[in-house]
């Protein structure tokens, strides 16, 4: 397994959140996240500068198993049957998504790894499509207690898919559930983020919803239309809070520090420094790029930075998702409702 740097992995995937302009005509598309400001009347918030568009809130939390359908020889295709049961019917494998020769799918992971600690588990999911002929950028994050098919394992939260069979099970489960082939990965823990932060010498991250929250007893609050200088605690603190909002709206919130990196580097001239960043940098993010992956991206990169219109950025949502509880353990879980997912795929990747 290769290692390289924050900044090497932010010069070409951070460019897919480096524009508040998201480029889409007439209303917010499905899946533009959204939040409110808990102080306030009930008032949505998209990312700017979009106009606001309500945000359904899931369904209550129900412990009713959904109704199995008939079991069918072999249901999962080509993919690895289970090694457990699971609570409720495995579905079908999704059909891929037939993307051209010229994207190229980068899976980010961000783990809940502490100093000295081997276990982890993956709080944030992004998947990052480069199209290198149309010149544009997709990004979807995926919420961490999704209840999907892990492949060769059961259908389980996909944060766990990471410890229990690394970046390929990821991919695996991906692909599965969504038809996202998946061609590269990078995954970076808390001590990697927090350090990379602070040797860029601290990021500006652009307020897109309210935060009003404590981190290791200091209030928190945030409001959108702000930029607030962050060092590597702080933006850790802010990313990962959720004691009083939730892993939906954290997801809004990882965006905007992908932003706040890749505007970060720009303004280092990163971009023109890739191979040196790679080899000053230390050991702070695991990933299958190397070097000689990531130049012939940087263009890409260079023209994202100058073309907001060029980024596009999804999320599953809470009205694609039905809040539900695992009978036999208690936990409670996403179910991804397949139609409204399924449009929200096919409006990001129109192939």
């Amino acid at each position: 397994m290769r290692k390289t740097t924050i900044l090497t992995i932010t010069v070409v995937l951070a460019a897919a959140v480096s524009g508040c302009g998201i480029g889409f005509l007439g209303g917010a598309p499905p899946g533009v996240l959204v939040t409110q400001n808990p102080l306030a009347t009930i008032t949505p918030t998209p990312f700017l500068p979009l106009p606001p568009t309500e945000t359904p809130l899931p369904a209550p939390l129900s412990s009713a198993t959904p109704t199995p359908l008939p079991t069918s020889v072999n249901p999962w295709g080509d993919f690895p049957g289970p090694a457990e049961p699971s609570a409720i019917e495995i579905p079908r494998p999704a059909p891929e998504i037939p993307f051209g020769p010229d994207v190229v799918n980068i899976l980010l992971l961000g783990s809940d790894q502490r100093p000295y600690e081997g276990g982890h588990r993956t709080d944030t999911i992004i998947v990052l499509s480069l199209d290198l002929e149309a010149q544009t950028v997709t990004m979807l994050s995926i919420p961490r207690d999704l209840y999907v098919y892990v492949p060769g394992w059961r259908i389980d939260r996909i944060n766990v898919a990471d410890v229990r069979g690394g970046p390929q099970m990821i991919k695996q489960t991906i692909l599965y559930n969504f038809g996202i082939p998946i061609h590269r990965w990078a995954r970076i823990n808390f001590y990697g983020f927090v350090t990379a932060v602070d040797l860029l010498g601290g990021i500006d991250v652009q307020i897109t919803g309210y935060l009003s929250d404590n981190c290791m007893h200091t209030p928190l609050y945030y409001t959108p239309g702000t930029t607030r200088h962050m060092d590597g605690t702080t933006a850790l603190c802010y990313v990962r809070q959720r004691e009083t909002t939730g892993d939906l709206d954290r997801m809004r919130r990882a965006q905007e520090l992908m932003r706040a990196l890749f505007d970060r580097v720009v303004s280092l001239d990163g971009l023109s420094r890739v191979p040196d960043l790679y080899s000053q940098f230390g050991n702070l993010v695991e990933t299958d790029l190397a070097v000689g992956d990531i130049l012939p991206l940087v263009p890409l990169a260079t023209t994202i930075s100058g073309d907001s219109a060029a980024i596009r950025q999804y999320a599953i949502t809470g009205d694609m998702v039905t809040l539900w509880r695992v009978p036999s353990s208690g936990a409670s879980v996403l179910l991804f409702v397949q139609d409204a997912v399924r449009a929200l795929l096919d409006t990001a990747f129109p192939y």
